[in-house]
């Protein structure tokens, strides 16, 4: 066990304000569990991450070396739907990974991650390289839930060339500790890609997203959009950066996170960082915390909803757009788990 720190800013703020990082007691686990493909047509062993992957720490990319590794090729035009399960089961389960996928000119792959098991303790730590060649289309959906005593880490690399897309979507309902690490550089003309997450914290789970988009090319297009909700003594830290690059002219980027905190215990943190060295460009963020709304919730009470009802149709109001854009084989799964929680008070 060792004392590292994930998630730097690219840019620092004061240090008295302990925002600039995140301290994390980090272990480095052995392969572990496999993950299970729904489809090895496209699938091989074997592979490295490049040498500038860029991931939450030097440690946790080093630590991805020990673990298993693969690649998924989709050839150029093809169009292809694959679903990875990563389970985690008995007291104590690890899983150590890395993932190469290369989408060449013209492709399109529809991937869902499935993380789940009523693991106790234990560490998953995955790696994730996206290389998108000029209009190649990418839609990810991410669903982790249980993983009572886990930490996760999930640490992704994408790369966009001319033309390109790639949406990311994930539901973060499970897990001791969340470390999400995303790096995406719009290398290309007219390249695109969303970040959107929901998540639900509860009891002293930790939620630390970072989100870093670098706008290169001309008219690309970046988006992250974060929601959810924290009770009991959850706490969620959110840094999200865009830098606009000098020659990115016309390029768009838009970030938010938005938190609705139900106990006065919760803590969260926000930390939307705009960067620009290019005058033509268009960099919005936005960034709100509180309480759920009074008068809504009397408005819906004087309608026949009990409280729990009423705060669960504000809640789900407000992260249902995202878990609509994902893909529909876990969409359920996630409004039910969220139902459940909702209803149980657990959020």
């Amino acid at each position: 066990m060792e004392d590292i720190r994930i998630n730097r800013l690219p840019l620092l703020t004061y240090r008295y304000l302990h925002t600039n990082d995140t301290p994390v007691s980090f272990e480095a686990p052995e392969k572990g569990n496999r993950p299970v493909f729904s489809d090895l047509s496209h699938v091989k062993e074997g592979g490295a991450l490049p040498e500038n992957f860029r991931g939450a720490s030097e440690e946790t990319v080093k630590a991805l070396k020990k673990g298993s590794h693969y690649t998924i090729t989709i050839p150029a035009g093809e169009k292809a739907d694959l679903t990875i399960t990563l389970s985690g089961n008995g007291d104590v389960s690890d899983f150590a990974g890395t993932f190469l996928f290369h989408l060449e000119k013209g492709a399109s792959l529809n991937l869902v991650w499935v993380l789940k098991g009523e693991t106790k303790k234990g560490t998953c730590l995955a790696g994730a390289y996206y290389d998108l060649s000029e209009n190649a289309c990418l839609k990810v959906s991410r669903l982790e839930t249980g993983l009572s005593g886990v930490a996760v880490f999930d640490q992704r690399h994408t790369v966009l060339a001319e033309g390109a897309r790639a949406d990311f979507s994930a539901a973060e309902l499970g897990g001791e500790n969340i470390y999400v690490h995303s790096y995406g550089l719009l290398a290309g003309d007219h390249a695109a890609m969303t970040e959107k997450a929901v998540y639900a914290g509860t009891k002293k789970q930790h939620l630390d997203f970072f989100y870093h988009i670098d706008h290169v090319g001309r008219k690309t297009h970046a988006e992250i959009d974060v929601k959810g909700a924290l009770d009991d003594e959850s706490k969620k830290i959110f840094r999200g950066t865009l830098d606009f690059k000098k020659g990115c002219s016309g390029s768009i980027g838009d970030e938010g996170d938005y938190a609705i905190q139900l106990s006065p215990k919760t803590k969260n943190i926000s930390l939307p960082l705009l960067l620009c060295t290019e005058d033509d460009v268009q960099g919005n963020h936005a960034s709100s915390a509180g309480q759920l709304d009074a008068n809504t919730i009397y408005f819906l009470m004087s309608r026949g909803f009990s409280l729990e009802e009423a705060r669960r149709i504000v809640i789900e109001a407000l992260i249902r757009p995202i878990i609509d854009g994902m893909d529909e084989s876990v969409r359920e799964e996630i409004i039910t788990e969220l139902r459940q929680k909702l209803d149980s008070k657990e959020i």
